[in-house]
This record gives C-alpha cells, structure tokens and sequence, in this order.
C-alpha cells in the first residue's frame, strides 16, 4: 500500500473523527454502536484505499463508507434506540436546551432520507454537492429531499423551525 496515501488517511481520520463519531452517533444512537462503527468503517477503508482514486476526496469518500456501514448495521440488527445521551452534551439554559431537543426529536422522526440530508447540511455543513456524492444521489435529488425534510420539520414542529 501507498506509505503516503495512507498517512494522510490517519491524518484525515485524526482531524475528523470527532466528525465522524457524531455521524455514527446519530444513525446508531450509543456511544459504544458508534465507536464499533467507526471502528468498522476504518477497516473497511484501510482495505479500500489502494482503490481511492482521487485522495482530494478521502473525507467524503470515508463519509460514505461510515454510513453505509451503520446503516448496515441497522439493517441487519432492525433496531433504532433512543438515548438521550446527546441531550446532555447540549447548551445549559433551559429554554434552549428544550428547543434543541424538540428540533433532535422532530429530526429523528423523519423518514430516513430527509433525516440524512439534514444532518450532513446542517450538523456537518457538507454543501449539496458534498452530500450528493457521499449518499450517491443526484444534486436535484438532495435539493428535493432537503426542502421537503424542511417543509416536515416545520410542520412536525408547528412552524417554529426556520431552518
């Protein structure tokens, strides 16, 4: 394997994984599902790097591998758990905490692939393009799928939400 290649692979994983871990997170809902995917998702990407053709890419290209390994996961254990051990990393006051965890709720009520979209824009900033590449879908797609998960999350939340 490429020394270099994978250097920066770690590189990368070192500068992100605290991304990457909240991305697990949110699919899989336990510290110890989200540790194990990462875990899962870095072993599966050790063993694809020689195949990475352009390494500009290598954070979005192990964003793709991290959550088709969770929702493998998901899939092959069919379940979704609850926690609430994200509502307690979050801001203090009350009013905003409460908030925080209507907006966490609604989003997680959402079908599958709105909730995705949402998460990579807005709790990972990824652009469209970024978004389109790490879920394989077309640009239009995640436009659509982002202004309906949207429209829902207003609606879910009684227009609070002007996201």
């Amino acid at each position: 394997m490429n020394n270099q290649l994978e250097e920066q692979f770690i590189q990368m994983l070192e500068e992100n994984k605290n991304d990457f871990y909240k991305m697990a997170y949110s699919y899989v809902k336990t510290e110890a599902n989200a540790l194990d995917m990462m875990g899962e998702a870095t072993y599966l990407a050790l063993n694809a790097l020689p195949t990475l053709r352009e390494p500009q890419y290598m954070k979005t290209w192990f964003y793709r591998i991290l959550i088709n390994t969770c929702k493998q996961f998901l899939r092959k254990n069919k379940q979704i758990i609850y926690t609430n051990d994200l509502l307690e990393r979050i801001p203090t006051k009350l009013a905003e905490r409460e908030e925080l965890m209507d907006l966490y709720e609604a989003v997680q009520e959402l079908a599958p692939k709105y909730r995705e979209v949402i998460l990579l824009k807005y709790f990972k900033q990824m652009s469209i393009q970024e978004i389109s590449t790490v879920l394989s879908r077309n640009p239009n797609t995640i436009k659509s799928h982002l202004k309906r998960g949207i429209a829902k999350l207003r609606q879910t939340m009684g227009g609070m939400y002007n996201g």
